[in-house]
């Protein structure tokens, strides 16, 4: 459930640091890497457009950038580090992820050892979660009103609102790095990258924090990633492996590419792949991993689709209002999805189906409906009855206690 990028010329590329490979994998998981040339901007932020971008941190700049979803084009900045260090501290930002279409963004820090919350234009809100509770920080995602923190102390903390600390999802021993919900082969479950030393894999897990499987082994995996335009497929990036990897849920790979030191991964609108290391962020040939172009010097992170104000419309439920419970099944599907939700009380409810481009392309009204728990049923149309096309859409319901927005996946 999730969905932003960057401008700095790093002095000291990553993968060019001297020393053996295990000193370099340990500076990455640290964060130490974050720090070797830092170059904080404190005065270039950059209107927000409207519309889609991809948000992606720069973690010696200390920034957030914005990027172009159709073809990896660099924008400018999003969000800039607090100069005073008095509301947030940016040290190592690895993953800046949205809440909901329109809604606030939270960005992770791994050596501030926090998650911070910025509202839609960029703007500082709220700490979700601080070295309290949080240690050497990675990816985050969010399930519901619940925000899931991967930590370098072997374990994925929840956060069900800023600053209320709700327990662990997963604390098995792995040495998490990302965690994504797919809600694929069951609702609630997660994908989820381990570099926890020889046992270096990508993961599938229950809704409950249990082991559903072990898909595959990959040297330090960074980003794992729904591939948005091949509904189905997925795809993962190692920093050791030195290679980006597109694979299906029962852990075949069905696709490589060749690339160093790599972090972040997303499919671009014009099908290539957008890729980042530490030395930039670059946009790479999709039938043979080739550098096209770099958009981008400095030491990109985790790459995350957004939607900014103007084309998404509403709030975030993450900032203490309680969200309608929701859940799609199955997903992905081909002809009928069954939305179901519960209700805490009597209440008007909305649902909304936004494309990739951010488009509501179907409204459904059922009105007002009591407590208890209700389903509605999406044929895969739009509001002038044609059939869509496959890809990535989100579902998006609005009651009077909230909204809820989850992605679900349409084959044909």
């Amino acid at each position: 459930m999730r969905v932003i990028v960057v401008l700095s010329i790093l002095c000291v590329p990553l993968f060019a640091l001297s020393g053996a490979g295990s000193d370099r994998e340990n500076m990455e998981e640290t964060g130490v890497s974050g720090q070797t040339a830092d170059d904080s901007r404190y005065d270039q932020k950059t209107d927000a457009p409207r519309g889609q971008v991809l948000l992606i941190p720069d973690s010696n700049a200390d920034v957030v950038g914005m990027f172009d979803p159709y073809d990896g084009t660099y924008w400018g900045d999003f969000i800039v580090d607090d100069p005073t260090g008095t509301q947030y501290n940016f040290q190592t930002p690895v993953n800046a992820m949205q809440l909901s279409p329109g809604g606030p963004v939270l960005v992770s820090d791994q050596v501030s050892d926090a998650v911070y919350g910025f509202d839609a234009t960029g703007n500082f809100m709220y700490v979700v979660g601080d070295a309290t509770y949080l240690n050497n920080v990675r990816g985050i995602d969010f399930r519901y009103d619940t925000v899931y923190v991967t930590s370098g102390d072997d374990y994925v903390a929840m956060f069900d609102a800023p600053g209320s600390f709700a327990g662990y999802f997963i604390q098995d021993g792995t040495d998490p790095f990302d965690i994504m919900f797919i809600d694929e082969v069951e609702s609630g479950s997660a994908l989820y990258c381990d570099i926890q030393g020889t046992t270096d894999n990508v993961r599938h897990y229950h809704a409950d924090g249990t082991l559903l499987a072990e898909l595959f082994s990959i040297n330090f995996p960074e980003q794992v990633q729904v591939d948005v335009l091949n509904p189905g497929y997925y795809l993962v990036i190692g920093f050791s492996e030195n290679m980006i990897y597109q694979f299906t849920i029962d852990g075949t790979i069905t696709d490589s590419w060749s690339f160093s030191g790599g972090r972040g991964v997303f499919r671009l609108g014009n099908g290539n792949l957008l890729a980042t290391n530490g030395t930039g962020v670059h946009e790479l040939d999709a039938s043979t991993g080739a550098i096209i172009e770099t958009e981008y010097s400095g030491s990109g992170r985790f790459i995350e689709l957004a939607d900014l104000p103007g084309v998404a419309i509403g709030e975030a439920s993450f900032a203490g209002i309680p969200a309608p419970e929701m859940y799609l099944n199955p997903n992905p599907f081909h002809e009928q999805l069954s939305i179901g939700f519960t209700l805490a009380e009597a209440s008007n409810v909305r649902v909304d189906i936004y494309s990739i481009n951010g488009r509501i392309v179907r409204t459904i009204t059922p009105g007002s409906m009591g407590p208890g728990s209700h389903s509605l049923t999406w044929d895969g149309t739009s509001d002038s009855g044609e059939l869509l096309g496959r890809g990535v859409y989100f579902v998006r319901m609005t009651t009077s206690t909230g909204t809820t927005t989850m992605k679900v996946n349409l084959l044909r």
